[in-house]
């Protein structure tokens, strides 16, 4: 039966609050999918004579609160990518496969090539360009405001780059906005606050893994913040607004499940608590998924896959040494 949102042509706007990221994710599963509105998306795939083979999404507006990133255990139990290989693409370890402007420009109205990126996220906040060549580390200007004024509102960083993104073919970046807040506790120590807008997000397959790179972030650029003020600098709360949280029809088998072919719904399968349960803490994660990604992706033959340059090995191996000696944990 449709629900009040599909019936009346409505996105329904829809808010979670959350200890942890795994709690985050099961309860804005739950609520899309109970209350999101029925809707195609481009990606519906059809058969040969042009029907759909997909239902529609299941779509909301959503924000979501994370009171602590770091709550443990952090990591979700459904993962669709090498998290550490994820992680280390937020931090920048891949910014090399991102075509020049010359480049870009004259690629917006074809086909890039597989190994050719019009963009990364770490790219477009730390080296955000523009037309003419020139690039700005917004992230930078953004701790150095708050260095200068923890309680300012206008450390932020966008992805958008208006003369490229509207004519790309391929997906233009989810990630529109970052914003750092940075208030202070009762013991006069500053905590970083990251909101985050996305424009679009696949709530069931990419949610997790986003939130989990995206936060890793969070906690290098309180290191960094830390070092340019000489005072401490804890993670505070994460947020982030999705203007399209969505899942996909082809993964309703998956969540709501499908009595033909045997398969549970993500809800007969999970509650909150089970869940919680089945997530992974920071140190389990670690020692078996990121470290070893990342040593893998690192390796002789990860650097001639990828064409490393020397210091994207670096950062790697610096990941790597600050992950062994216990950074990330909480």
């Amino acid at each position: 039966m449709m629900n009040e949102a599909t019936q009346q042509g409505r996105i329904p706007s829809l808010h979670i609050v959350a200890d942890s990221i795994p709690q985050a994710h099961f309860r804005a599963m739950k609520a899309v999918w109970e209350q999101g509105l029925a809707i195609r998306t481009e990606y519906d795939r059809k058969d040969l004579q042009g029907r759909y083979i997909d239902p529609p999404s299941r779509d909301a507006r959503v924000l979501i609160e994370i009171k602590d990133p770091f709550a443990q255990p952090r990591f979700p139990p459904i993962s669709f990518c090498e998290i550490g290989t994820y992680i280390a693409e937020i931090m920048g370890i891949k910014d090399h496969m991102v075509v020049p402007m010359e480049q870009l420009k004259q690629a917006v109205h074809g086909e890039l090539d597989a190994k050719e990126w019009p963009y990364t996220y770490h790219q477009r906040l730390f080296n955000h360009p523009d037309v003419d060549g020139a690039t700005v580390d917004q992230i930078n200007i953004a701790l150095e405001k708050l260095a200068q004024t923890p309680y300012t509102r206008r450390a932020v960083a966008t992805t958008s780059v208006p003369n490229i993104d509207p004519y790309l073919k391929e997906d233009i970046p989810c990630l529109r906005e970052m914003q750092l807040r940075c208030p202070e506790d009762e013991q006069d120590n500053l905590v970083l606050n990251m909101n985050t807008m996305w424009r679009s997000r696949d709530l069931y397959k990419a949610w997790p893994d986003n939130i989990i790179g995206i936060t890793f972030m969070q906690s290098v650029l309180a290191k960094r913040l830390e070092g340019m003020t000489g005072r401490t600098v804890r993670v505070g709360s994460y947020a982030d607004y999705a203007a399209s949280l969505h899942i996909y029809g082809q993964d309703f088998g998956a969540v709501g499940g499908d009595a033909e072919r045997g398969l549970k719904s993500f809800f007969d399968t999970f509650d909150e608590d089970a869940y919680i349960a089945r997530s992974l803490t920071s140190e389990m994660a670690r020692d078996m998924l990121i470290i070893p990604q990342l040593q893998a992706l690192i390796s002789e033959q990860g650097i001639a896959d990828w064409h490393f340059p020397p210091e994207a090995v670096e950062l790697g191996r610096q990941l790597i040494q600050d992950l062994e000696s216990g950074a990330f944990l909480s």
